[in-house]
């Protein structure tokens, strides 16, 4: 399946969802536009977040030998020790995330995502935004946006930071020796 396949394949049909003040407005679709500015997102200031956020979920994520029924460290079918990990919560990871994301990066998410400015999303009524958001997440196949994200996120990829570093360097102005042509 082609890739614009599998991006189609999980844009969410018309659905409506009811604001506190009455009035229904359909549940924000999955475009093509808005998965392409997500990829951007995620690769752009996202790749940091989410740089952290593993470095983060590795310190607290605990690791204790897997044992068998007589204590003793089970091992796979290559003779390598196996392991029982205890990643944090569901919780603590929004809790990291709100943390850490600046508030215009959620801003623009929630901009992403409603398909509005910033700055309307950053005026819109809390609670509405949550009904919005809860019932989008409820209508879309998260696991497939995000394999598909993680697959099309290295098209996007913003340059190696040594590269960058380079790139931001004052460069010196060259300068290139005038001569006169015997011709002229």
């Amino acid at each position: 399946m082609e890739t614009m396949d599998k991006i189609n394949s999980v844009v969410t049909e018309m659905n409506m969802v009811e604001l506190t003040d009455g009035t229904k407005i359909p549940v924000p679709r999955l475009t093509n536009s808005k998965m392409l500015r997500l990829i951007k997102f995620v690769a752009g200031d996202g790749l940091i977040i989410y740089t952290k956020f593993t470095n983060w979920r590795s310190d607290h994520t605990s690791k204790t030998p897997a044992l068998d029924e007589n204590g003793v460290q089970r091992k796979n079918e290559d003779g390598e020790l196996l392991f029982n990990f205890k990643y944090p919560s569901v919780e603590e990871a929004v809790e990291f995330f709100l943390a850490e994301l600046p508030e215009e990066k959620i801003a623009e998410l929630l901009a992403i995502l409603l398909g509005k400015s910033t700055e309307e999303t950053i005026e819109m009524d809390f609670f509405d935004t949550s009904l919005i958001i809860a019932e989008f997440l409820d209508r879309t196949p998260i696991e497939k946006l995000t394999m598909l994200v993680k697959k099309i996120m290295a098209k996007f990829r913003p340059m190696k930071q040594e590269d960058l570093q380079k790139a931001a360097q004052p460069t010196q102005p060259t300068v290139t020796p005038f001569t006169i042509s015997p011709l002229a």
